[in-house]
């Protein structure tokens, strides 16, 4: 659906004050309603062509990030459930969006289902801003005439899986802090502090300790080469992006290596678990059949080792076996998992049981990202003495060896 530039001249509703602006719409009609959502009464509006307007509505990044996109389904969950046709529902959350390329999205879906298509076909339009789950799940609502209360269950597991990932996120960056200002105090004091004692023991004739003498000379080396560091760590980012990309064979092994890291290990087999736990326990909920839930689970998981176990599970349900077969005694999968799963497939009763797993990956997330926190942060503040402790030793020694020089 294309988006077109309006100009407008309006009156704002609180003072009267005329004020002039741009602002995208499908049509005249629909820019006129936006403007009304803002409280400006229009007065006059009409259709420009701006190039730079066409170049700002090229991102590179998702438009809709996932708290929008809680908050978008909450809303429309909120509407559907009031009794307001799907229709004019999307058209109301398009008009009261402020965010330029937000709007022009959710403008895209009325158009889309006002035109008779099905919201799950509209969504499909943007697979970068709606998971497939999403997509899956509102088309099961579809046809079961369940909509609403499939779009508030989702609205329940984005939430959950956004807390969890978001938790997780903050565990990560707590050594990239620790690093980083770690490095900040190391760069000043090798490059702003210690030359200065170069140049008084030249005067001197005497000679620096070993330490001081190496941390100058990493200190001259970062002053000589720093752009040669920069470019080589940039380059290697890019190669480790491309090579993982690009060779499933690479991405295997470094997914396998960051499983089995202390620490961070477990944070990874606590988010996919739960991912893969949450997302089966959702769609077989809705009667969707364990192959196509296996699918849409495996587009909703980001680790290789992780895809492959949903892979072999896939064949075991092919072939007439236990899916949980895939996921016994494996190492990136922890015993609970696929013993509940062994359980719930044996009883006929796998949706219940993964409700139960994801309910307790739910209950303990909490308490396994606090415990890591804790066995995090000694480790940090180790290094971090460490490195303190070795530079004041750089600093301090050239002092007290002048001293005693200049005693004697």
């Amino acid at each position: 659906m294309k988006i077109f530039d309006y100009k407008y001249k309006a009156k704002r509703l609180k003072d009267g004050k005329i004020v002039y602006g741009m602002t995208e719409a499908p049509s005249r009609a629909l820019a006129d309603k936006f403007l009304m959502e803002t409280g400006l009464k229009s007065i006059d509006i009409y259709k420009k062509t701006s190039y730079l307007a066409i170049l700002n509505r090229v991102t590179l990044d998702k438009i809709i990030k996932e708290r929008d996109l809680i908050f978008y389904l909450k809303q429309l969950a909120s509407l559907l459930k009031a009794g307001i046709k799907l229709n004019e529902a999307s058209e109301i959350l398009a008009t009261q969006q402020t965010d330029k390329n937000v709007r022009r999205i959710l403008y895209g879906i009325y158009y889309e289902v006002n035109s008779g298509q099905t919201l799950s076909d509209s969504y499909r339009e943007y697979p970068r801003e709606f998971p497939k789950l999403l997509i899956a799940m509102v088309e099961v609502g579809e046809k079961t005439g369940e909509l609403y209360p499939i779009i508030n269950d989702m609205v329940n597991y984005l939430e959950k899986q956004y807390r969890l990932k978001s938790s997780i996120r903050s565990t990560l960056m707590l050594p990239v802090i620790y690093m980083v200002v770690a490095s900040a105090v190391a760069v000043f004091i090798l490059i702003g502090v210690l030359p200065q004692f170069k140049s008084m023991y030249d005067s001197l004739g005497g000679e620096l300790p070993g330490i001081t003498t190496f941390f100058m000379d990493v200190g001259d080396f970062l002053l000589l080469h720093w752009w040669k560091l920069i470019l080589g760590i940039i380059g290697a980012i890019a190669g480790y992006k491309t090579i993982h990309k690009k060779s499933i064979g690479f991405e295997r092994f470094m997914a396998s290596v960051f499983i089995r890291l202390p620490i961070f290990g477990d944070l990874i087999k606590l988010n996919n678990l739960s991912r893969i736990s949450s997302t089966l326990s959702q769609m077989l909920n809705k009667h969707v059949p364990l192959q196509d839930a296996l699918a849409t689970t495996f587009d909703t998981v980001d680790n290789r080792v992780y895809k492959d176990l949903i892979v072999q599970a896939q064949k075991n349900v092919t072939s007439g076996e236990y899916m949980s077969d895939a996921f016994e005694n494996h190492y990136a999968v922890e015993v609970v998992f696929s013993r509940m799963v062994n359980v719930g497939e044996k009883t006929g009763d796998l949706d219940r049981m993964l409700h139960s797993l994801s309910s307790f990956y739910d209950e303990d997330s909490d308490v396994k990202i606090e415990r890591l926190k804790k066995a995090l942060e000694p480790l940090l503040l180790l290094f971090v003495y460490a490195l303190v402790v070795m530079m004041i030793l750089a600093v301090m020694l050239p002092s007290l060896y002048m001293s005693s020089q200049i005693g004697n």
